[in-house]
């Protein structure tokens, strides 16, 4: 049985193909934009990854999460990571950033069957 942030996955997936198809030129720009942005620098892909999940997990986006933490893994982040990050989110995000915070450790565990 597929998990819960593998169906958000999936469906934020097929959700990005329609946009693809129907405005093709905007999403050809927003992807470049991703690929730039993610592109290590002064700073690495994985902290890059990491900031976007921080900001993922305070505005509570479940896709942005599901995809961030994808990500993260595959460059190697741990759950221990994944869960210090939840720590900042939940300090910039009150609240609403422990929920979603949550999630993201559910995301990991998701994807990894830990």
């Amino acid at each position: 049985m597929a998990s819960n942030f593998n169906n958000i996955n999936l469906v934020a997936q097929e959700n990005t193909k329609r946009l693809q198809k129907t405005i093709p030129d905007t999403m050809k720009s927003f992807k470049a934009l991703q690929d730039s942005a993610y592109k290590a620098g002064a700073l690495d892909e994985k902290t890059k990854e990491f900031a976007a999940l921080s900001f993922a997990i305070a505005d509570k986006c479940e896709g942005c999460i599901g995809n961030h933490v994808n990500k993260l893994i595959k460059l190697g982040a741990t759950r221990e990571e994944i869960a210090e990050i939840a720590g900042v989110a939940i300090v910039m995000g009150g609240g609403p950033g422990s929920v979603y915070g949550g999630k993201a450790l559910q995301a990991y565990d998701d994807s990894t069957d830990a």
